[in-house]
């Protein structure tokens, strides 16, 4: 097309304004752009765009444009993408007017095309029997070198010194006058530089009332200041206004990366809502592929990213089955790691871990470490979370925790497992380095549990230097002091704890005993040293006679002692005989080690009916070192209800594990120390461990009205209202006053506060 039809039809684009027009924004013909062109009022009055008025929200997005203030011209933006187009103010022109083609001739020289076009519009709109130029590279005679300086300093965006030269030829030549259209764009240049100023200090005030005051910013040929205005809206809290500016710039903008930015930069500061209204203005391309199509990934990882970090909120399907596509088309590790770590908040770690191994195959670094050991972790496969772990351990202070929470995991694991030394020994050293009371604690409790008394009782004491006030480290310290004969170390504890523990109080009752779980390999002590493992026949006196007090309302539940289960029919006649008074009784004192496996059994029964746990453990456990067979299994059957009736959980599991019971008692004794655990975990405050208690013991027994109870305040705990709820409903419906007094609690915590 020649320039000048071009030109001519650039002309016919120019909006006119109360005494002057704003200049295109772009260089394109009408069918190009696909704007829509209208020729101003004469006399409308001069007011702020829209967006920005109180009532903009109201009003149809026709209505919400800028309107036109004093005709002046748009300043340069720094960046060659967002240039604004100059627009200027002038006087009603007389009868053959001088045209000032100062400026044309200077965007010329500088190759600037786009403000040479719009400069054209300008004066074209202004003086419409005026026609530019037909060469623009012929030299034009200078009339004023000063001036021409003032343009180039203007052009270089040094707006101080152009006001310097200005007052400097005032000075010498009193009678001079700038010319307006020089005045007006500088004023405009040192506003935009004010703007951005603004912006990047986060004045977000300021940079909307600079823009209130200079509304011919306002363009899409400078859709930086656009989009600075909208995240000041967007920033102090007026999304409203915030989406309106989005709204203009996707009606009225035509540069396809500039649409696509106006999204990508309102993801910081509008919701899914608001961003919903500015996605509705996506245009489709001839390939049948919207222009937003990248910003809506980014959108559904947003929703799954916000799903990671709370529980409670679910993300729609559609949402993961794209991040899922996402993850099955690209090669990076990213969008697995997003989708495992919703899951895993999502209490389904199975699904998580499938995620995490995918990513673990494309990459290796902290973050997917991280996360693949906590769900292992929750997969119940601690050895294989702590390897997972370990060598991203001094990575972050994040991944430092996840070791030692893992390794803690896998040391807490009942029935003791056997573990390599080289991984007891770096477990070891990092709970030591780290002086992680948790881990100190777990370890003393696995020495403990496999002979290693010695090291236990260092283990305890480094976890209560680290927790004086840990009363588990303190029962610990206790049974370990006791059981190595250090009656001043045992009478210490007994002293300074017995006040506030019942069960350290009942150690020193000789008639409370217990056997240990025969011992292994000595273990690492918390200074890296070793003890040689004790006597299998080495004895320690426990008790646990421990009285909760009762739950408040928010945790209703209680640890109690397990019910009484059925016994074996080989102990069950002179069991009930000696609980009647007949045959022999148990209620006088009796050295359990040299009765024989039969009447040690007996006896185990005798003080179970008693309701003499711990002393039946010991007598149970006389017949399981002395027998084999049938009696065997009695016995250990005997002593893992003992353990459980005395609420020692963890020696009730190792004891489940000494020998092989039928199928009904296995399952029978399995749910009984899930149930405990649950109980225990709850009471601790522990309430993702007693879900997944709760979710075990599920697998193999129903769930009665108080555990779902338990369940129930778990999620409530969690903030997982509608699970909660869920459970809450369901209980009230079998008659549960106490259900119904759940769900009023609930209803109240879920009120907007």
């Amino acid at each position: 097309m020649p320039v000048k039809q071009q030109l001519l039809i650039l002309g016919t684009l120019a909006v006119i304004g109360l005494e002057g027009a704003y200049i295109l924004d772009q260089a394109l013909s009408p069918a190009e752009a696909g704007v829509e062109v209208r020729q101003a009022p004469a006399q409308r009055p001069a007011v702020f765009g829209n967006f920005l008025n109180s009532d903009s929200a109201s009003r149809p997005v026709s209505e919400r444009r800028f309107a036109q203030g004093e005709a002046a011209p748009a300043a340069p933006a720094p960046a060659p993408a967002a240039t604004p187009a100059p627009a200027a103010a002038a006087p009603a022109p007389p009868v053959g007017p001088v045209v000032d083609e100062t400026a044309l001739r200077y965007f010329a020289r500088q190759g600037d095309d786009r403000r040479l076009q719009a400069e054209i519009a300008r004066l074209r709109a202004l003086y419409p029997d005026w026609n530019p130029p037909d060469d623009f590279s012929a030299p034009a005679p200078i009339a004023d070198a000063a001036l021409d300086q003032m343009w180039k300093l203007y052009g270089d965006g040094q707006y101080a010194a152009v006001r310097a030269a200005i007052a400097a030829r005032l000075a010498r030549e009193p009678q001079w006058q700038a010319p307006p259209d020089l005045l007006a764009r500088l004023e405009i240049g040192e506003q935009r530089e004010r703007l951005v100023n603004a912006s990047n200090a986060q004045q977000w005030n300021t940079v909307v009332s600079i823009a209130a005051a200079t509304p011919t910013l306002l363009t899409c040929a400078d859709v930086d200041v656009l989009w600075r205005v909208a995240e000041a809206f967007g920033k102090s809290s007026r999304t409203g206004r915030a989406r309106d500016v989005g709204t203009y710039i996707l009606t009225n903008c035509q540069d396809p990366k500039e649409r696509l930015a106006t999204i990508q930069k309102a993801m910081g500061y509008l919701d899914d809502s608001e961003l919903a209204d500015l996605l509705k203005l996506e245009r489709i391309g001839a390939d049948g592929q919207g222009e937003f199509a990248p910003v809506k990934n980014d959108l559904a990882r947003r929703r799954v990213a916000a799903g990671a970090k709370d529980p409670s909120l679910a993300v729609a399907p559609e949402d993961i089955a794209l991040v899922e596509r996402l993850v099955r088309e690209g090669t990076g590790p990213d969008d697995a790691v997003l989708l495992g770590s919703y899951w895993f908040q999502h209490n389904d770690p199975t699904r998580a871990a499938q995620w995490f191994e995918l990513a673990k195959g494309r990459a290796d670094n902290a973050e997917i470490a991280r996360g693949y050991a906590y769900v292992l972790n929750a997969l119940k496969r601690p050895a294989e979370a702590e390897e997972a772990a370990y060598k991203w351990r001094d990575a972050s202070k994040e991944n430092t925790d996840a070791y030692l929470v893992v390794a803690t995991a896998m040391l807490a694991v009942d029935p003791p497992v056997k573990m390599d030394r080289e991984v007891l020994t770096r477990t070891a050293k990092a709970i030591s380095d780290a002086k992680y009371a948790p881990g100190a604690q777990e370890f003393g409790w696995y020495a403990y549990k496999i002979g290693q008394t010695a090291i236990a009782a260092r283990w305890f004491e480094t976890a209560l230097s680290l927790m004086p006030e840990d009363e588990p480290s303190a029962y610990g310290l206790a049974l370990s002091n006791q059981k190595l004969k250090d009656k001043a170390g045992f009478d210490k504890v007994v002293r300074e704890w017995s006040a506030r523990s019942p069960r350290i109080a009942a150690l020193a009752d000789p008639k409370a005993r217990r056997n240990l779980v025969p011992a292994a390999e000595s273990l690492p002590g918390p200074d890296g040293e070793t003890v040689a493992p004790a006597p299998r026949a080495a004895r320690v006196e426990a008790a646990d006679d421990e009285e909760l007090e009762p739950e408040p309302v928010a945790r209703p539940v209680r640890r109690q002692a397990a019910p009484r289960a059925a016994e074996p029919s080989v102990a069950r006649a002179p069991q009930r005989s000696a609980a009647r008074g007949g045959g022999r009784s148990c209620t006088g004192a009796a050295r359990p080690a040299l009765l024989s496996a039969m009447s040690a059994l007996t006896r185990g029964w005798c003080l179970m009916e008693l309701n003499r746990p711990i002393e039946a453990a010991d007598a149970f456990d006389v017949a399981l070192r002395t027998s084999y067979g049938q009696v065997a299994q009695d016995a250990a059957y005997g002593k893992t209800l003992a353990y459980l009736r005395a609420g020692l959980t963890d020696q009730a599991a190792a004891s489940a594990a000494q020998t092989s019971q039928a199928v009904p008692r296995a399952i029978e004794l399995k749910t009984e120390i899930l149930t405990q655990r649950a109980i225990g975990s709850y009471n601790d405050g522990r309430y993702v461990e007693t879900l997944l208690m709760l979710d075990e013991r599920s697998r193999i027994a129903p769930e009665q009205n108080d555990l779902m109870m338990m369940r129930g305040w778990s999620y409530f705990h969690l903030r997982r209202w509608n699970d909660a709820k869920t459970i809450f409903v369901a209980v009230a419906g079998t008659g549960s006053r106490e259900a119904q007094r759940a769900l009023a609690t609930l209803a109240q915590e879920m009120k907007p506060k």
